[in-house]
């Protein structure tokens, strides 16, 4: 795609007077030169707050949990994993499919 820089930029009357008369066409001012309350409204779906909650728990918990790895440590050491390591592979793979 080719840009043509002198293209005449398409514009409406609207448009101009409105930054004419706002000085920034995206937000109107109060008489005391603060901007003024929006009526503008965002709402956010209750799975989209759930997501968001979930997120930040994520990002707040540590990387490695010390004592799923003290557990883990036990249970290799006493010879109760990590016995036979095909057996390990197809559960994992039965887990990954959902079986």
């Amino acid at each position: 795609m080719k840009i043509d820089p002198n293209r005449p930029a398409v514009d409406t009357g609207g448009t101009e007077a409105l930054k004419r008369a706002t000085g920034d066409p995206l937000v109107q001012r109060s008489s005391a030169g603060r901007p003024s309350p929006s009526r503008d409204r965002v709402d956010v779906s209750s799975d989209a707050q759930l997501l968001a909650s979930l997120l930040d728990a994520a990002e707040r918990a540590p990387a490695i949990r010390p004592d799923a790895v003290e557990r883990a440590r036990r249970l290799l050491e006493s010879g109760e994993i990590g016995r036979d390591g095909a057996t390990l592979a197809d559960r994992l793979i039965d887990h990954l499919l959902g079986r």
